[in-house]
């Protein structure tokens, strides 16, 4: 088994690689790449997400979603307002400004899915994420509560 991690780590990071790029080049014209759409798409799908909702889901550090927050705040996508029954609890909405990207993002998804599975059975993509959730499970017990501390 050891002997095939090298291959699987090196087409992970290859499919990363190339994804990033993806969505870098399809949302050139929206001042975000594919370190921010993480969170302009769970906004505008969760409108009044908390920071500690999008922690939990995207599974990122605090640290990476403050900067990318503000980064979104700062280019006029994002608004953030106190929660009316927790002041501590911050709300995030998406501006109009970034309701294209968002749209944008969505068709990014789905053209990047179309590309990624052709030529590929159904039965073998299913595979294919079956095991990857799980391989994602299995390296979550290890990882994710160092990130939480």
């Amino acid at each position: 088994m050891q002997e095939h991690f090298p291959n699987l780590n090196r087409y992970v990071s290859i499919l990363d690689r190339l994804m990033k790029m993806y969505y870098d080049h399809g949302l050139a014209d929206f001042e975000i790449g594919w370190g921010q759409q993480f969170f302009v798409e769970y906004i505008y799908d969760h409108p009044g997400a908390s920071a500690q909702e999008m922690v939990e889901y995207i599974r990122v550090d605090k640290a990476t979603l403050t900067k990318a927050v503000k980064k979104l705040v700062r280019i006029g996508y994002v608004t953030v307002y106190e929660d009316e029954n927790d002041r501590r609890i911050k709300r995030l909405y998406l501006a109009e400004r970034a309701i294209p990207a968002a749209k944008r993002i969505k068709e990014i998804h789905n053209s990047f899915y179309e590309t990624l599975c052709m030529d590929i059975s159904p039965e073998e993509i299913q595979g294919a994420e079956k095991t990857m959730k799980q391989m994602i499970k299995n390296i979550n017990q290890k990882v994710w509560h160092r990130m939480e501390e």
